[in-house]
């Protein structure tokens, strides 16, 4: 997993017209060291351990959602943890291959995988909203 720089975080920021605080550089560094998906609250634990001054749950939250939004950080839905995201620059829809057995994410791309999901839900007469990765459970060679 790749280290996270404050100026390219704040260039990142600036570039997209929005504020770098102390919190949101704070949270997406210490899950920038982190190579598999971690809970808000394992986050919060984690940022707090070596702090006089504590960040609660609902602003970790916040932070998460406001990353999130940025396409920096993934959410994986269906176990609540958060990853760094490994290509936020590239325009495609984020695929997250993660194992259900040891949680490792294989992060993917639906052009890679074959997938048009515009043509696809096209043919629904409805518009694909692409601002969000799609998560898929898989076995990874090592838990099969």
């Amino acid at each position: 997993m790749r280290r996270i720089n404050t100026e390219n975080l704040l260039s990142y920021c600036l570039k997209r017209k929005k504020t770098l605080t102390a919190s949101r550089t704070l949270v997406i560094k210490t899950l920038s060291r982190r190579k598999k998906p971690i809970s808000a609250y394992e986050l919060r634990d984690m940022i707090n351990k070596d702090r006089d001054v504590k960040i609660n749950i609902s602003q970790i939250y916040r932070v998460l959602e406001f990353w999130i939004d940025l396409g920096l950080i993934h959410k994986i839905s269906s176990i609540n943890k958060f990853l760094l995201c490994t290509t936020p620059d590239e325009k495609h829809t984020h695929m997250l291959n993660f194992c259900t057995v040891c949680e490792k994410v294989f992060e993917t791309c639906n052009k890679k995988m074959g997938l048009n999901f515009r043509k696809s839900t096209a043919k629904l007469n409805l518009a694909f909203n692409d601002t969000r990765s799609i998560e898929i459970p898989v076995i990874c060679p090592k838990c099969s």
